[in-house]
This record gives structure tokens, sequence and C-alpha cells, in this order.
């Protein structure tokens, strides 16, 4: 009988680790962006941080208790629209989002920004000569699109799988 109860035991345990290994998310996606010229749309979970020259960034932060809330260095005007989405404008702007759900709207000139996490995406260049480049995922740069934006989730792709 101890036998029988010690090998339930280790099939249960063998058989509920298969079950999780099955709901193993994907790995969070990367983005960046190089001297952006550019309004960019994040809408997701994860690590924001950046800088531009000259523009406007929204933050809209839904839940304050799940992260490090916005941190924006250097704006000239600071603007609440809600209890929860402030913007803020000016020159030479630092901003970053630090874990937890967020949505943010960028327009500004020379945009340099990293994003790992989830969500979804939209850029669109402004139409100068040279509007800047991004890359996902670590891929190769690609030229920011005007005047059809590109949109696209942010996730990784998964490189293994621990259990087969």
């Amino acid at each position: 009988m101890k036998r029988f109860a010690l090998i339930s035991l280790l099939a249960s345990l063998v058989l509920s680790g298969t079950a999780v290994a099955g709901r193993i998310e994907p790995p969070d996606g990367t983005l960046t962006m190089q001297a952006g010229y550019a309004t960019v749309f994040i809408s997701g979970r994860g690590a924001l941080i950046g800088h531009f020259d000259a523009g406007s960034i929204q933050i809209r932060d839904p839940d304050p208790t799940d992260g490090t809330g916005p941190i924006v260095n250097g704006a000239e005007q600071q603007r609440d629209i809600n209890a929860h989405t402030t913007r803020w404008s000016g020159t030479d702007v630092r901003f970053r989002m630090i874990g937890g759900t967020f949505v943010v709207t960028i327009v500004a000139r020379n945009i340099d920004l990293s994003v790992v996490g989830k969500g979804a995406v939209r850029i669109v260049g402004m139409g100068t000569t040279d509007d800047g480049s991004y890359s996902v995922n670590g891929g190769a740069p690609q030229d920011v699109p005007f005047p059809v934006p590109d949109i696209f989730q942010l996730v990784g792709t998964p490189t293994h799988n621990a259990f087969g």
C-alpha cells in the first residue's frame, strides 16, 4: 500500500509539472527605436525607458501599485488628464516606466527608446527625409514607416521547451 501511495504521489507530481509546462507563456518581446521622428503608441506590460529631443509623452498607468509608476525628467509642462493619465511636454525629456501595465503615446523628434515586455505597438513617422529606425526582438533595424503605420504585437518567440 505504501508503494502504491508513493507511485501515485510521484505520478501526480509529474502530471502537474507537465500541465504547468503546457501553460508557460512566451517570453517578453523587445522594441528599440533610434532617432525616431514619429508617433509611437505602446499598450503593454513590462519596462520602458527612453528620451526625446522635443515633443510630448502621455502615460496612462491604470494600476499605480504594479511598478515604479511613470518617471519623467526634463519636461517643461505637465498636465494631469485624469487620475491615471498624465501628459508631459518639452525638450530633452527622459522617461521610464519599470514594471506593470501602461499605455504610452509619444509624439516627438529624435526618440530613442527601449521596451521589454508584451503588448501592442503602433509606429508611424512624421514624413521627414529620415524618420529614424526601429527593431523588434533583436531583429534587423527597419525604417520608421510613413504614411502607413506599422502595427504589431510585442511578444518574444520561445527558444526551447524545457520538457521536450
